[in-house]
């Protein structure tokens, strides 16, 4: 590459200041030096301003009353200059290295809108819990059985958020799955073999917390006007895995009802689905982590 392209990494902020220093580290070490970090503090009530203090003269820093992870990626990505563009949580973190790889990977195959790599899960403290290999990617995969392929680190050429417009805020549950169908659109991805980021899991991780009703619907919503009127069998395909996986955000919140009226409405689309052992793998693993988190609680008080 005879100039390097200028990535651009956005973290959005929101009460994760314990975690948020070990993010901005991972992308300030970078040994790629054609590299722009914008971290937006998305109205914190925690300590995040005071960590963000300690990196103002090394990235763009912000303060701003909440405005959700959609909006607040939007405006991040519109104040940076890069081609390429990424964010990262603020309770993830980026591997040496990460930058450098992806970069040339896209530069290697310039039909590709996005690069994304494999992962490591970590807990609280950091620790490995184990690594998330990711598919290489498949349109059909992504679009019909709702497989996300990218995960933490994905980079992406900037001509997608120019013609996607970026993060939906109609979405607060999947706008990234959201994100990536309509990029999906675009051209095809890469999946750059081995591990380039860290995905934190803890008890304030967005992903693990039950979710409301009107979260729990959003894959429907996005699948939906992903495929418009389309009534084709991978379009039907594709709804059917959407109140699946509803199915499953319903149990873990403690929905039963709702939970079998997403199944029915899965079984009504494509009732040969619900016969396969992924459907109700994916069903049933909602409640069983429900009774699991009660379990837990139960422990708790009980030791205490």
């Amino acid at each position: 590459m005879s100039k390097l392209p200028l990535v651009s990494i956005v973290i959005p902020a929101y009460n994760q200041a314990e975690y948020l220093e070990a993010a901005i580290d991972s992308v300030l070490t970078q040994d790629y030096p054609a590299l722009e970090l914008c971290v937006i503090d998305d109205g914190s009530t925690d300590d995040t301003a005071k960590v963000l203090g300690r990196f103002a003269d090394r990235a763009i820093c912000l303060s701003q009353a909440n405005m959700g992870q959609a909006a607040t990626l939007n405006k991040g990505w519109s104040l940076c200059q890069g081609e390429l563009l990424g964010y990262l949580s603020s309770d993830d973190r980026l591997l040496p290295g990460a930058i450098s790889t992806l970069v040339q990977a896209l530069s290697n195959a310039p039909d590709c809108q996005v690069a994304y790599p494999d992962y490591d899960l970590i807990d609280a403290r950091g620790g490995q819990i184990k690594t998330v290999v990711a598919e290489d990617f498949s349109l059909p995969r992504l679009t019909e059985e709702l497989v996300c392929q990218p995960g933490p680190g994905a980079l992406f050429r900037r001509e997608v958020l120019a013609r996607t417009g970026g993060w939906s805020v109609g979405f607060r549950l999947v706008p990234d799955f959201e994100f990536w169908l309509r990029a999906a659109k675009l051209g095809p991805f890469l999946h750059v073999p081995g591990v380039l980021a860290q995905y934190r899991v803890h008890d304030g991780s967005a992903s693990f917390r039950p979710a409301s009703s009107q979260a729990a619907g959003e894959i429907v919503r996005a699948v939906t006007s992903f495929w418009g009127a389309a009534d084709s069998e991978p379009a039907r395909r594709a709804r059917s895995n959407a109140y699946l996986i509803s199915a499953k955000t319903h149990a873990l919140s403690g929905r039963s009802g709702q939970m079998l009226g997403a199944l029915w409405q899965a079984a009504m689309l494509c009732p040969g689905l619900l016969l396969t052992t992924r459907a109700w793998r994916i069903a049933l693993s909602g409640s069983y982590r429900r009774v699991q988190q009660r379990f837990e609680r139960f422990q708790s008080r009980a030791v205490h």
